[in-house]
């Protein structure tokens, strides 16, 4: 079912229309009306309009102040223009702005409408789902990109600290041979090296495992979780975490759960990197149906809205990849900072967003 919004004020020219819409047999469809551009306004917030057939000469509008108001408020809805035979110029000028497609009042027959009626509609679904397209590129980049970024971490971390300390133990154990026979003191002094490089081995593959997929968020929830991560975090920067969670904060579905842990240890991750400070807090509290989570640092702060226009430091920030974590799990996220004043990144999560989709 089509459903057109004709705004036209001569009752026999909008009689006329109707008309030729009458030959619209492989179709169905409704015609709502408005003479005035304010009742067409009117229709079009209340009513779901597939297109609207627009008058260049209203009362209440003249040329193409009339297409401006009604983008302004459905910027997406295809726009046929009609007009007078001396008025071509302002609705060649009306498709530049926007408009799908214009028609002269005196040339049209219900042929030409109709087709006009039906590529404009098609034109803007496939408008809409280009756009879509490239939006779902850019967002399935920024993934393949985070996870490219993860691969290279930990074949860096299991090469540079797991590889060593192994290869160290092996050099450690071909000496022992070679000692052994001649000086039995010495060879005790190597194997007690080799067991010392070895529990720091199992200790880093414990830590890279970790980093991976914390066990305590699988076993014991976010909470437990984030109290480690900052004491780890701690521990390596020498930067103290204050940490504050609301009690009413019991477990939450999984998937939100790591999604605000993700967020919380690339937004660490940033503050080691970048902002030279000396104190964060991280807070967590739930306001009936939704969750917030706040990481404050008293940084060196930066200028926020470049830093969100480019696209390159976006994807160095990871706010790229905080962003899209938090659309999938129905959140937002907001980064708040500016030169010498700190960093602010507010994380809010809507909890009734898997269960309202999983009735669909």
């Amino acid at each position: 079912m089509i459903k057109i919004l004709l705004i036209e004020d001569n009752p026999g020219d909008a009689r006329l229309i109707q008309e030729y819409l009458s030959d619209l047999k492989d179709l169905k469809y409704s015609v709502s009306t408005a003479e005035r551009l304010q009742k067409g306004i009117d229709i079009l917030e209340n009513e779901f309009i597939d297109v609207v057939l627009l008058d260049l000469n209203l009362p209440d509008s003249e040329g193409l102040t009339g297409v401006q108001q009604i983008f302004s408020v459905a910027p997406h809805i295809p726009v046929i223009v009609l007009t007078g035979l001396n008025d071509e110029t302002t609705a060649i000028n009306a498709v530049k702005m926007g408009a799908q497609d214009y028609l002269v009042k005196d040339k049209v027959e219900s042929e030409l409408l109709i087709r006009s009626i039906k590529y404009a509609i098609e034109r803007k679904r496939a408008e809409e789902d280009h756009q879509k397209l490239l939006e779902q590129r850019v967002r399935s980049l920024s993934i393949i990109e985070a996870q490219e970024n993860e691969r290279r971490r930990i074949s860096r971390e299991l090469h540079d600290g797991l590889g060593q300390l192994l290869s160290a133990a092996k050099l450690n154990f071909g000496m022992i041979d070679f000692v052994n026979n001649s000086n039995k003191e010495k060879s005790n002094d190597i194997i007690k090296q080799v067991d010392s490089i070895i529990s720091k081995a199992i200790v880093e593959a414990r830590r890279i495992a970790h980093d991976l997929r914390p066990t305590t968020l699988d076993d014991f929830g976010l909470i437990p979780a984030l109290r480690i991560l900052c004491q780890e975090f701690s521990k390596i920067t020498g930067v103290k975490i204050k940490f504050q969670v609301s009690p009413s904060l019991e477990r939450i579905d999984p998937k939100i759960e790591i999604a605000i842990y993700r967020i919380v240890q690339e937004s660490f991750n940033n503050i080691s990197k970048y902002a030279e400070a000396s104190e964060v807090y991280l807070d967590l509290y739930r306001k009936d149906e939704q969750v917030f989570v706040r990481v404050k640092d008293n940084g060196k702060g930066f200028d926020a809205d470049n830093i969100i226009k480019t696209k390159k430091a976006g994807g160095g920030f990871g706010l790229l990849n905080m962003k899209e974590r938090a659309e999938l799990i129905g959140g937002k996220v907001e980064i708040l900072s500016s030169p010498g004043q700190g960093t602010e990144l507010l994380l809010e999560i809507n909890l009734n967003f898997f269960s309202n989709n999983n009735h669909h």
